[in-house]
């Protein structure tokens, strides 16, 4: 987890993350965030990005992630706290996020999508929604603004993310999905091109929504009525105690492990190059 900051200047990369409500998990955070050439697996969701009230340094933006592999996350028999329970079935959700890079990461085997570019609603905020005219701000000038009164639930809209060259297949509702509450997704800036896919909602999502190019086409085909899939019946949180897990396999230790010197963290996070980092292929069954 992730949360509150922006710039966070943080890194997650070589991890393997399972048997968790969300794999990976972050709300309000992004600015030099990058999660990249990890594995998320037999969680209830994969990774899940959002915006809400509930924390501070609201939205969620600029998040990247890149050359990950998510599958198999439809697990009911994980801890999960309500955002888990609500986002079970996905691999990679962008949810009321904005200016996210979803890039070369490959996805497979989910009961709703693939990668998810949604909004998230929330039912009692305790804040207004900043506008675009303070998306820039540090997470200490946001901090520093006072609350506003504000009556009733938000919906927080997913605005300006960009899915490209990712490799997703065997979404059981759609390998790239993206919808909305109350707002009209042609409006919302999101972008998906040169991704290797089998279905879409909305239908022909990458010829209505190209990236650096103009769209064309009918968005009402295929749309993803969100609506159903919140208000949908999901497997309860189990007990940490009780829950399932693994055998624990074998790590590789670090070089040297017993002998070599420590480094200290002077230099955190690492610089990664990002256009080094391909589609990771797919691990024997």
């Amino acid at each position: 987890y992730i949360g509150q900051c922006f710039p966070c200047d943080a890194l997650i990369t070589d991890v393997v993350s399972e048997y968790n409500g969300l794999g990976y998990s972050g709300t309000n955070s992004g600015g030099n965030l990058l999660i990249v050439n990890s594995v998320f697996r037999n969680n209830r969701a994969g990774l899940v990005t959002n915006s809400a009230t509930y924390e501070l340094c609201y939205p969620a933006r600029q998040t990247t992630f890149v050359g990950n592999l998510v599958y198999s996350n439809n697990n009911p028999n994980t801890p999960a706290i309500d955002d888990a329970i609500l986002a079970m079935g996905n691999g990679l959700v962008v949810s009321g996020g904005i200016g996210a890079v979803v890039e070369r990461n490959r996805v497979w085997d989910h009961d709703r999508g693939g990668i998810t570019i949604a909004p998230f609603p929330e039912d009692d905020p305790s804040d207004a929604q900043p506008g675009e005219d303070r998306w820039a701000e540090t997470c200490a000038e946001s901090k520093a603004r006072p609350v506003e009164d504000v009556a009733g639930p938000l919906i927080w809209q997913p605005i300006g993310n960009r899915v490209v060259g990712n490799v997703v297949e065997d979404s059981r509702v759609a390998d790239l999905l993206h919808a909305t509450i109350g707002a009209d997704l042609a409006t919302l800036g999101n972008c998906f091109s040169g991704n290797t896919f089998g279905t879409s909602a909305p239908s022909a999502l990458e010829t209505l929504a190209p990236c650096d190019a103009t769209g064309s086409g009918d968005w009402a085909g295929g749309q993803y009525d969100i609506l159903q899939f919140i208000t949908d019946v999901k497997p309860p949180s189990v007990d940490w105690q009780t829950a399932p897990t693994p055998e624990l396999q074998p790590q590789e230790n670090m070089p040297d492990a017993g002998t070599a010197p420590a480094r200290p963290a002077t230099d955190v996070p690492l610089v990664v190059d990002l256009a080094t980092i391909a589609v990771p292929e797919k691990p024997a069954a």
